[in-house]
């Protein structure tokens, strides 16, 4: 028996079985909840699997390309490549642009005037040429 006859002949034992056990289930579960519980675990295990898979690949992909690049700059200590500064430092440095851009501005006093301003007729605005003509009938 070669190859293809046997993977055919698997093919219709897990076929027939299938078929057996679809049976099995219409007597025990008729109206199907146990089905529909079944289907929301597998998606469920099967996504919380591929939250783990990719997880590991980012990590994996984050690795090399910090080592590439420390390849790259030519730095062969890992503490060279962080540098020796701390969150501390940062967030007094962010904290501190964040001042100086905001207070570029002058200080205005608030005074809102509203003066009610005329405007003159303009045809551009005006409705009545939009419209396209009515075609005279002859």
């Amino acid at each position: 028996m070669n190859k293809i006859n046997k993977g055919i002949l698997i093919i219709s034992l897990l076929a027939g079985s299938i078929g057996a056990n679809a049976q099995n289930l219409r007597t025990t579960d008729s109206k199907g909840i146990g089905m529909a519980v079944a289907a929301m675990i597998v998606i469920f295990v099967s996504l919380i699997f591929f939250y783990f898979v990719f997880r590991i690949i980012a990590n994996i992909s984050i690795q090399l390309s910090n080592k590439n690049t420390m390849k790259v700059k030519g730095i062969t200590d890992k503490n060279q490549a962080t540098g020796p500064e701390s969150g501390d430092v940062l967030a007094a440095i962010s904290m501190a642009l964040h001042e100086y851009q905001d207070n570029v501005h002058d200080v205005e006093d608030m005074v809102l005037t509203i003066n009610k301003v005329k405007r003159n007729y303009s045809p551009w605005s005006s409705k009545i040429y939009t419209l396209t003509e009515t075609p005279r009938k002859r």
